[in-house]
C-alpha cells in the first residue's frame, strides 16, 4: 500500500484487521466516545459491529496522522483492559497482562537489583543451545552485560527449526504470537510462518542484539561437571572433526530444549527393510519421492503437516494412524498477510500491543473450559464441559466435511477422547488428503517391516519404497546425551530415572547449583494464555534474578533446597489429579504430555498468572545462595 492509502484500501484493513484489538487502539490513541460505547467486539450485533467498522474507517482517514504511541498509566490500563475483555482485570493478573501487552522496551527481562550495573568480575555463564530459548537468554544477559556463549552443536541457529527442514514445514500459532516482546512489529510475510521464515527471524535477532559474537558453531555438549572446590561448571564439548574442548564457567543455562532428541522408529525386521526410512528431523535435501510408494507413519502434527505435500509427489501413500486426533482448522493458515494488514500493523499506534492480547485472552481458561470436569454439566448428560461439547461437534462436523461425507473414514477417524486434552493439531489438508485415490488410511496395528515394506495385523503387507516416521521425541530425555554431574558427583541422568524427571519450577533441580534448566519438566501451564516466546523471556528473566544476586552479593552459587524442591512437586502431582489427561485413560493413553508412569511431565497444574509469578520472582524461602 502507498503511504497515503485509499478509502477503500482502509476499509479492507479495517476488515481484515483483529477488530477487538484495533478498536481499543484507536480508542486508546483518541478517546473517541463513540467507539468507546460499542462495546466488547465479540458481543456485538452485527449492526453494531458495522458501525464499529464505519467509525474505525473514518478515524484512520482522517486522525491517523495525529496519533502517536503512548503508554498508558496503570490505572488507564485496567480500564482498557476491560473494555477489551468486557470484564476487570484481576489484581493478580495485571501485571502478565500488562507484560504481554509489551509497552516496555524489555518485557519480562530483569535488571539489575540495585539499579545499576554491578562488576561482573569474569562471571561467565554456557548457554547450552541456540534455538528459540537460547537466544531469549542472551539477549536478557547482554542487557545486563554479564558475559556468556552460546554453545550450539549445529553450524546455525534455530533449534527445532534447524533440525526440521520437512516439506511445508510451518509455525501452528499465529507468527505474530510466536515471536520475541522485544523486538516490535517483525514483518512477517505468512500469518502462520514457513520454517525458513522462523529460522531466518531468529538470526535477525541474535544480529540485532548482539549475541551472534557470542555463539560457538559445531559445539555439542558431551559432560558438564561441577567442581565442588572451585564452584564452577566444567563443561566438555565435541567439536566437527571429533575432538574435544573443555573449559571452566560459573552457571549453565540449558536451552537443550523439549524436542532435541527424535524418536527413531524401533519396530520388528526395521533393519532389513530395503528401502528409505526418515525421521522428519533428518530429511534428507536430496530426496525425490516422484512416483514412489510411500508410507507416512503418525499423525501428529508433523505428520499432518507433511502428508498433503508428500501425497502430491509420491506415487502412492500409505498413512499410518495408531490412535486418532483432533485435527483443527486456523484461520488464514497458509495465507499471506495482506498489504492492507501490513499497512495497519506498521501504521496503527499499540495496534501491534493490543493483537497481542485479544489473539490469546480466549486461552486463559483453556483449562477450565477443556481439562477440568464441570460436575453440573456432565450431571445433565453432557461430556467434562460445554465447552468441550461444543468443541467436539464442530469437529466431528470438521471431518465429515472435509472427507466427504465418507463414513469408511469417519469411523476410524474419531477419537475417543476429549477435544485438547492432547496437544491440538493444525490441519494442513491432512483429511482431504486421505480422500485421494492414491492415498489409503491404515488403522491396522504395525507388526513388522519387511525386505519390501510394512505387514499389519490384519496379515495386508504393504509394499513400501520409502517410509517417513513422524514418531515425535523422546521428550522425557531432558538434556541427554550429555552427561551432568552436580554435587557429589550425582549425576542427574540416573536420578531423573530413578525418581522420573522432575525439577522445581520446571528449572532447577537440588544438588546442581547454578545450572537451570529451559523448558524442562512440567514447564507449560495447563492454563494457556500466554505465547511460548513469552514463557522464554520469563524463564530467562528468573535466570538472571538469580544470577543478579548472586553477582551483587559476592556468592558463588544458587540452588533450591531440597526441601522446596519436593513440596514443589508434591503441590504439582496433587493439584494435576483434577486434571483429565492424567485421571482419564483414554486421555493419558499415547499422550506425551504424560508420561509412562502416569504423571503430567510436560505441563504443569498452575494458573497462569500464579506460574507466572513463580518463575518471574526467585522464592527466597526457597533457593539459597551461597
Amino acid at each position: 500500500m502507498t503511504e497515503s492509502p485509499s478509502i477503500e484500501s482502509i476499509r479492507r484493513a479495517v476488515e481484515y484487521a483483529d477488530l477487538a484489538a484495533l478498536r481499543i487502539a484507536i480508542f486508546q490513541a483518541s478517546g473517541d466516545a463513540e467507539i468507546g460505547r460499542l462495546g466488547p467486539v465479540a458481543s456485538l450485533e452485527p449492526e453494531r459491529r458495522a458501525r464499529l467498522i464505519d467509525r474505525c474507517v473514518e478515524l484512520l482517514s482522517t486522525e491517523l496522522g495525529s496519533w502517536s504511541l503512548r503508554t498508558p498509566s496503570d490505572e488507564e490500563l485496567h480500564s482498557l483492559l476491560e473494555m477489551v475483555l468486557g470484564v476487570p482485570t484481576p489484581e493478580g493478573d495485571f501485571e502478565l497482562r500488562n507484560q504481554v501487552l509489551s509497552f516496555d522496551e524489555f518485557p519480562f527481562f530483569a535488571d539489575w537489583p540495585s539499579g545499576t550495573p554491578s562488576e561482573t568480575d569474569g562471571f561467565h555463564v554456557a548457554i547450552i543451545g541456540g534455538g528459540f530459548n537460547g537466544v531469549a537468554t542472551a539477549v536478557q544477559l547482554e542487557q545486563l552485560g554479564i558475559d556468556y556463549t552460546v554453545f550450539e552443536r549445529r553450524s546455525e541457529l534455530g533449534g527445532t527449526w534447524s533440525i526440521h527442514t520437512y516439506p511445508d514445514i510451518r509455525v501452528d500459532t499465529l507468527s505474530a504470537s510466536y515471536e520475541f516482546s522485544f523486538e516490535k512489529n517483525y514483518k512477517w510475510t505468512e500469518y502462520f510462518a514457513r520454517g525458513p521464515e522462523v529460522k531466518g527471524y531468529l538470526r535477525h535477532i541474535a544480529e540485532k542484539f548482539g549475541v551472534m559474537p557470542h555463539v560457538r558453531f559445531e559445539h555439542d555438549l558431551v559432560e558438564a561437571r561441577f567442581d565442588d572446590d572451585t564452584q564452577l561448571w566444567n563443561v566438555t564439548f565435541r567439536l566437527a572433526d571429533g575432538s574435544t574442548t573443555s573449559r571452566s564457567v560459573n552457571a549453565i543455562v540449558s536451552a537443550a530444549g523439549l524436542f532435541a532428541n527424535p524418536k527413531q522408529p524401533d519396530f520388528p525386521g526395521i533393519e532389513a527393510f530395503g528401502g528409505t526410512v526418515v525421521h522428519p528431523t533428518r530429511w534428507p535435501a536430496d530426496l525425490d519421492l516422484t512416483g514412489k510408494r510411500v508410507a507416512v507413519i503418525g499423525n501428529g502434527s508433523t505428520g499432518v503437516q507433511l502428508l498433503a505435500r508428500v501425497a502430491e509427489m509420491a506415487g502412492h501413500t500409505d498413512v499410518f494412524v495408531r490412535t486418532p486426533q483432533w485435527i483443527s482448522p486456523r484461520d488464514k493458515y497458509g495465507t499471506h498477510v495482506e498489504p492492507e494488514t501490513r499497512w495497519l500493523i506498521d501504521s496503527m499506534p499499540g495496534y501491534w500491543n493490543w493483537c497481542r492480547i485479544t489473539s490469546i485472552m480466549h486461552l486463559f481458561n483453556f483449562h477450565r473450559d477443556f481439562l477440568i470436569r464441570d460436575p453440573e454439566f456432565e450431571a445433565t448428560g453432557g461430556r467434562i464441559t460445554q465447552t468441550s461439547e461444543n468443541v467436539r461437534a464442530f469437529l466431528t462436523e470438521y471431518i465429515r466435511t472435509e472427507t466427504g461425507g465418507r463414513q469408511d473414514l469417519i469411523d476410524r477417524l474419531m477419537p475417543d477422547h476429549a477435544p485438547m486434552v492432547r496437544r491440538p493439531i493444525v490441519d494442513n489438508g491432512w483429511y482431504r488428503a486421505l480422500t485421494r485415490d492414491d492415498v489409503e488410511l491404515v488403522t491396522e496395528d504395525i507388526v513388522r517391516f519387511t525386505e519390501s515394506g510394512i505387514e499389519t495385523a490384519d496379515g495386508a503387507h504393504h509394499e513400501l519404497d520409502v517410509v517417513i516416521s513422524a514418531t515425535g521425541f523422546d521428550i522425557v530425555k531432558y538434556l541427554w546425551p550429555a552427561e551432568y554431574f552436580g554435587r557429589g558427583a550425582a549425576n542427574l541422568h540416573d536420578r531423573w530415572k530413578e525418581e522420573t524427571p522432575m525439577a522445581y519450577v520446571g528449572m532447577m533441580v537440588p544438588d546442581f547449583p547454578n545450572l537451570f534448566i529451559l523448558y524442562g519438566p512440567n514447564s507449560q501451564p495447563v492454563s494457556g494464555g500466554v505465547a511460548l516466546p513469552a514463557w522464554y523471556q520469563m524463564w530467562a528473566g528468573f535466570v538472571a534474578r538469580c544470577l543478579t544476586q548472586v553477582i551483587e552479593n559476592g556468592h558463588r552459587t544458587v540452588e533450591v533446597t531440597r526441601e522446596a524442591f519436593e513440596e514443589y512437586n508434591r503441590r504439582l502431582v496433587e493439584e494435576s489429579q483434577q486434571i483429565i489427561m492424567v485421571t482419564e485413560e483414554t486421555s493419558k493413553r499415547k499422550n506425551y504430555y504424560v508420561n509412562e508412569r502416569g504423571r503430567m511431565q510436560v505441563n504443569a497444574p498452575w494458573e497462569t498468572c500464579d506460574y507466572y509469578r513463580m518463575t518471574s520472582y526467585p522464592d527466597p524461602e526457597a533457593i539459597v545462595f551461597d
